[in-house]
Order: C-alpha cells, then structure tokens, then sequence
C-alpha cells in the first residue's frame, strides 16, 4: 500500500531527475566546449524551453555534441603548436651551407657579439613546409642559448604570437638589425627610437612569409 512516507521519496528523486539534475548537468558539459564558443549559453538558453519531463533525455542528447564536437574541438586545439602543427626554428649555418652564394648570414664574430637589446632575425618554419622569417628581440645571452621576444605578428604559424618568448641559438640567426650610427645618443646608448621598424608586429617588410623547400 502505498503511504504518504513512501510519497516522500519519489517525490524527490523526481525533484531531482527532471528539476534540479538536467541544468546541473548540462552546466557541466558546456564546459567541454571553448570558453568563447556560443554554444556554452545557446545550450542552456534551449534547456527552458524544452519541456520539464523531456529535459533529462534531452540534456543525455547533448552529452553526444559536448563530446565528440566540443571536447575534441579542445583536444585538437590543445594539441595544436604542440603534438599537431610544430614549428621549429631553422638554421642559418646550414641553410647558407646549402646555398652559399644566395643565402647570407652574419659572420660567426657577429652572432658571438650579440648582446641583450639587440634585434634578430630567425625562420620559423612548420613541417607542411610553410615559413616565416621574423624579427625577435634578445632579452638574455647564455653561453648556449639565447631568449628574446617576437616582435612580429605570425601569419600563418598557430599558437605563436606577438611578444612570445623564443629560444634560440647563434647558429639561428639570419639577420641582425644593427642600429645605425645617428640612432645613438650621446652617451653612446640606442635612443628611444632605434629599432621601433623591427618592434612593430604590423611592419610586413620585416616578416617575410615562404614555402621552405
């Protein structure tokens, strides 16, 4: 026979199966989806109007979407600069073995003297051949390694941007954007003008895009 005590119970888990459950629930698998996709509101906007006693399978159908659209999306983007669409960094040292009368570089005594400051350029180049050679400015001088930040905008590189720290080694090195003589002060110091040409990501003239063969 059925009591008011055993009412109780079902009444709640009904509460929670087709009340409190389905929002809960699909709040979570929103979440499978960029921070910035507009599914994340769209979904949670449509639970209201899907009718109380279909919300449960409803929300179960979108578990679907959130993991093979939503959580691989993220997967793939992830992976992306990392496991998929690596660049790495070419050497000049080999490139102008290569082709010694076409491809210059600065002299070894050159690459040696570079010092914090200073503006290089480097190619940064992907394994479906694609390249772009791009300024970086030196922000520390190891005994093997250099650092500096990227001073243009990549065009066709994912997960690289602007103002990323680059690690680098002298045998990189393509180009060094030497200052001029008129772009020192008296004290003998760059003037706060030097180099804003190498600085700016937008200057294409100092990104130069190609197909590495």
């Amino acid at each position: 026979m059925f009591t008011p005590t055993d009412a109780l119970p079902a009444l709640l888990l009904g509460l929670l199966v087709f009340g409190f459950a389905p929002g809960a629930l699909l709040r979570l698998l929103v979440l499978a989806f960029h921070r910035d996709d507009p599914r994340r509101s769209e979904l949670l906007a449509e639970l209201h109007a899907v009718p109380r006693l279909e919300r449960p399978f409803w929300v179960l159908e979108q578990l679907e979407v959130a993991l093979f659209e939503g959580m691989w999306e993220r997967i793939v983007w992830c992976a992306t600069g990392r496991l998929i669409a690596r660049w790495s960094l070419g050497s000049g040292v080999e490139r102008h073995l290569a082709y010694p009368e076409t491809f210059e570089i600065p002299a070894a005594e050159d690459r040696l003297s570079i010092e914090t400051g200073d503006v290089v350029k480097l190619m940064f180049e992907m394994r479906d051949g694609w390249g772009e050679r791009m300024w970086v400015r030196v922000t520390d001088v190891g005994k093997r390694r250099l650092k500096g930040t990227l001073a243009n905008q990549p065009i066709g590189i994912p997960r690289l941007a602007h103002g990323d720290t680059i690690t680098f080694r002298q045998d990189h090195v393509i180009d060094i954007d030497w200052p001029s003589a008129d772009e020192f002060d008296s004290v003998g110091t760059a003037a706060d003008g030097a180099m804003s040409r190498a600085l700016t990501p937008e200057t294409a003239s100092d990104c130069g895009q190609e197909r590495v063969s």
